[in-house]
């Protein structure tokens, strides 16, 4: 047990504490670091996942690599310092937007964004002017979560879209990519111009698919296409939550 005069001693020392870091916090300058993580807001400080992307203006597209099939889409983001979206309009073109990341959906399987569209490619197919047919393999809002392998033909992806006339819920396996399995998540125009929030379980919706248990997800990507219809589209991104627990 303490004596009256080792506990004094003690109180004295926590209170020299206890001053100290108090006049550390409010006077001296905190080192740049520290003062962002300080003065960041609380759902940043409390969120778990391997990544959030809210667009901010002033961190631009740090880190997300451009990959272009036909011509460049246009992606912006929109918004102030703090805040923002991405904004993605394709002319008779397709590129996406790629993010490198590792998460395990076995123990955090979660992903959550919102997206917007604001046109959708035209879909009517046929012939264009150079007699060549027209595919219907565009969507004006794409999401997509990959899991690499070796060798790299291997690779598998979820692919999530909103398409205005497939029906919500749809699976389609791709036609030249049998690893790639498009989820037709949001479907129609009643929602056209308006903010809609999606989550998935990436770990259920592979096993559902792919009737297989997933490896450790690499990246993620974002993609705006209308080069088979050789139309234009509009969507935006935003707020995007990548592997996060249930």
């Amino acid at each position: 047990m303490l004596n009256k005069k080792r506990f004094i001693v003690l109180l004295a020392v926590l209170i020299i504490i206890y001053a100290a870091g108090y006049l550390f916090l409010t006077i001296a300058p905190l080192p740049a670091w520290l003062a962002a993580i300080w003065q960041r807001p609380l759902p940043d400080k409390v969120f778990k996942g391997a990544a959030w992307f809210r667009f901010a203006k002033d961190e631009e597209l740090r880190g997300w690599e451009e990959k272009i099939f036909k011509g460049r889409v246009l992606y912006t983001v929109v918004g102030d310092q703090e805040d923002g979206y991405l904004s993605a309009y394709s002319n008779n073109s397709a590129s996406g937007l790629l993010y490198w990341l590792s998460f395990d959906p076995k123990t955090h399987p979660m992903v959550n964004w919102r997206w917007k569209v604001i046109k959708f490619p035209d879909k009517k197919g046929g012939v264009n002017q150079e007699g060549e047919w027209v595919e219907k393999d565009d969507y004006a809002a794409r999401f997509y979560v990959i899991f690499p392998r070796f060798p790299f033909t291997r690779v598998q992806c979820l692919e999530y879209v909103w398409d205005k006339e497939i029906p919500e819920g749809t699976v389609i396996e791709n036609a030249l990519f049998s690893n790639l399995k498009i989820i037709v998540a949001e479907s129609g125009e009643k929602n056209l111009g308006r903010w809609v929030q999606e989550e998935r379980n990436v770990y259920d919706d592979f096993r559902r698919t792919f009737g297989s248990r997933p490896g450790k997800a690499g990246a993620i990507a974002i993609m705006t296409d209308s080069d088979n219809t050789t139309s234009t589209a509009e969507a935006q991104y935003d707020d995007i939550k990548v592997g996060y627990e249930k």
